[in-house]
């Protein structure tokens, strides 16, 4: 299959399921410290800052969620019609970071304190390490201690034969 199908299967074709999963932002630096990830699902009543485009700096909590567009609408951000109609702004979610979560899902939070695979995998390694380091710093001390029994051994043998 060519490469353009698969990439149309992927993202214009998607299931609903996929493509509300495609719904992401990186997360504050505050978010991250607090939660092993940089990217969350973005959920109604979010906080989000928009950081790039014709609305950078606006902060507000998300409104709506677009699936067709993969952009999102801020609470009080409307354009004007040529009418007089209000409508809302859409902005793609790839130009905003999450600045507060909304924590009324708990599932939502079971799965953003999870540890990914290549943390758990990267403590096991320094756990392994660090087991080495201190397995090599007891054989260490172990010979330190029978150097030490010899040495007194020595002395004494050295005050008896005199």
């Amino acid at each position: 299959m060519k490469p353009t199908k698969i990439r149309n299967r992927k993202i214009y074709r998607a299931m609903n399921q996929t493509v509300s999963k495609q719904i992401c932002a990186a997360l504050s630096k505050d978010l991250r410290k607090k939660y092993p990830r940089r990217s969350a699902r973005i959920l109604i009543n979010d906080t989000v800052k928009v950081i790039r485009g014709e609305y950078k700096g606006l902060t507000g909590k998300v409104a709506k969620i677009s699936t067709e567009s993969n952009s999102i609408a801020i609470e009080g951000n409307k354009k004007e019609k040529l009418k007089g109609e209000k409508i809302d702004v859409y902005i793609h979610s790839t130009n905003m970071i999450i600045t507060s979560l909304n924590t009324d899902d708990k599932w939502r939070l079971k799965i953003l304190e999870k540890k990914s695979k290549s943390n758990i995998k990267a403590m096991k390694e320094e756990a392994k390490k660090k087991s080495e380091v201190k397995s090599a710093d007891e054989k260490k001390s172990e010979v330190k201690s029978a150097d030490k029994k010899k040495d007194l051994k020595d002395g004494i043998k050295d005050r008896v034969k005199k």
